[in-house]
Order: C-alpha cells, then structure tokens, then sequence
C-alpha cells in the first residue's frame, strides 16, 4: 500500500476560518483531510460504534491476500448483510472507504490507515 493516510475529525472547530486563513495565504500548506462536525452527538450520528468498529476492521483487513465482499465481512462481524452495507455506505458517503464492484459483489477499501479527532481548531 502507498503513503498512509489520516483523516481528522474536528469538533467545534471553525470551518470558515481556516478556509478564510488558507484563501488568503495566512497558512501555509493546506490541511491534511478533515472532516468538521459541530458537536459529538454529530459525530455519533455520522460515525456510531459499529460504523467505527467495521472501519477498524477494513483497515486490519488490508493486509489479507483476498480482499472481503460486503457479504463475507457480514459474516465475519456477525452482522447483518443489509446493515453492514448501509453501513458502508455511510462511510463511502464520508470519503472514508472506496467501493468497488466485481461481479455481483461489493468490495469496500479504507481511503484511510486512521481517524484523529480533535476539539476545537487544529493548528497547521
């Protein structure tokens, strides 16, 4: 796999100022990927234990030989199919995990290696 990737999560962080301080050259380099939400019931909506735990999942995964289709991570989870495909939606939604379709099968890579998540302003 190539250089590894980090999401970060702000809560209560001030997304028109830092867009403010990078249109106008007062930071140097752009932020890494962030994702802002307001509060950690926000959070929670986006991001629930179980959506979390099947990231972590993904992300050990990546090692394996042969990728899983939605089904067979189901399986591994004892999960429902259709949860764990809502599920990955969700974070397909959010930019976390890439889906690809082979066949009749669903297969769901991590765009990520981790989640940081920080309060208020992340300083560049």
């Amino acid at each position: 796999m190539g250089k590894k990737k980090a999401l970060t999560i702000i809560i209560g962080g001030d997304l028109e100022k830092d867009w403010d301080n990078l249109l106008s050259n007062k930071q140097t380099k752009q932020p890494a990927s962030v994702l802002y939400v307001e509060s950690f019931e926000q959070l929670n909506k986006l991001l629930s234990p179980m959506r979390l735990d099947l990231f972590n999942y993904l992300i050990s995964a990546q090692g394996e030989l042969k990728p899983k289709s939605v089904s067979q991570i189901a399986q591994m989870l004892n999960r429902h199919q259709e949860a764990i495909s809502r599920d990955i939606g969700q974070l397909a939604a959010l930019k976390l995990v890439i889906l690809k379709k082979i066949k009749q099968a669903v297969y769901a890579y991590p765009n990520y290696d981790s989640i940081n998540i920080r309060t208020g302003k992340v300083k560049g």
